[in-house]
């Protein structure tokens, strides 16, 4: 889907590929190009108003799975990324918007409907003015409200933490550990995205591009600052989860212990009665041969209790329990 909106005299309206090598004869005219899934074929629809680099296309119809920017002199190329967590998904999914942006045009291309694109669809639709400035104030609107979008993710990735830090601390499972491992995949995935992708809007603040005014400058740096600011909180999660990690090895490694350490007080208590029920049964005579039944077997059982509670004694002693 190929859609056109014209900002000129105040007013903003759509257009028709057809009709825009017409529009941009107008220096008055600025143009924002949405394509949404059209392949090369979109780019070819715009010819001859606008021809890109053949690079420039491949890249924009082709997944690069990276954040940068290139210089083609007349225009820019930059490749950012946007990130989504729907409800039913286990991590946070990463689509790749490409835009081209000159003097007088802004052209954005991706594969799927697109938060930040909608947003600045229906902004523009009741403040023309956002484009009529120049299409440098529309890509700063849009990648003012991709960062935005990060912040519900953030806010989702934190309760999630909070919760698996109860939960380690309560009973550790094995389902503890695949929870944990899932969220650390999904951050690593936006930490892969989110560095490169703040070094590349800070790119955009430099002198050097010509497309970008100089008063529009302080607000790139402004969404490039709340990027970091992304990046470093995602460092933390990743930090908190790797301690996370070693909290229930350690908790695990407690909880055996414990185990152990109560089966092997059983066995040192149980061991002497054992070895004085079998040195006594080989050795001497029966109880009920030197006293009249059932009192031998009351001294029998009376010797292997005594020594028992002396062993527990001894233990308790030792503070070893």
């Amino acid at each position: 889907m190929i859609t056109i909106f014209v900002a000129r005299d105040g007013a903003v309206a759509e257009a028709q590929p057809a009709e825009l090598e017409s529009i941009l004869r107008d220096r008055r005219a600025h143009v924002w190009i949405d394509l949404e899934n059209t392949g090369a074929e979109g780019f070819e629809a715009l010819r001859p108003a606008l021809e890109f680099h053949p690079l420039a296309v491949q890249d924009c119809v082709s997944d690069i799975n990276y954040p940068k920017v290139d210089d083609y002199g007349d225009y820019l190329y930059i490749a950012v990324h946007s990130a989504r967590w729907d409800e039913d998904q286990p991590q946070p999914a990463i689509r790749e918007l490409d835009i081209l942006i000159g003097r007088r045009f802004l052209l954005t291309y991706h594969e799927e409907p697109t938060r930040s694109i909608q947003r600045a669809r229906e902004v523009l639709a009741r403040r023309g003015a956002l484009l009529e400035r120049g299409p440098d104030q529309i890509l700063h609107f849009i990648l003012d409200v991709m960062v935005d979008n990060y912040l519900p993710i953030l806010d989702r990735m934190e309760a999630e933490i909070d919760g698996l830090e109860e939960r380690v601390f309560e009973r550790p499972t094995q389902r503890l550990v695949v929870d944990v491992l899932r969220l650390k995949h999904g951050i690593a995935s936006l930490r892969r995205i989110v560095g490169p992708q703040r070094d590349t809007i800070l790119t955009l603040t430099r002198e050097e591009f010509s497309g970008i005014r100089r008063d529009l400058r302080p607000y790139l740096r402004d969404v490039f600052d709340r990027m970091a600011r992304v990046g470093d909180v995602l460092e933390n999660f990743r930090d908190e989860l790797s301690t996370l990690l070693e909290i229930y090895s350690t908790q695990v490694s407690n909880r055996l212990n414990e185990v152990m350490k109560v089966l092997t007080v059983i066995t040192v208590i149980i061991m002497p009665a054992t070895l004085v029920a079998s040195i006594y049964g080989m050795n001497v005579a029966y109880p009920e041969q030197a006293w009249p039944a059932p009192w031998g077997y009351v001294w029998a059982l009376g010797v292997m209790a005594a020594v028992g509670l002396g062993m527990y004694w001894f233990i308790r002693s030792r503070r070893w329990l």
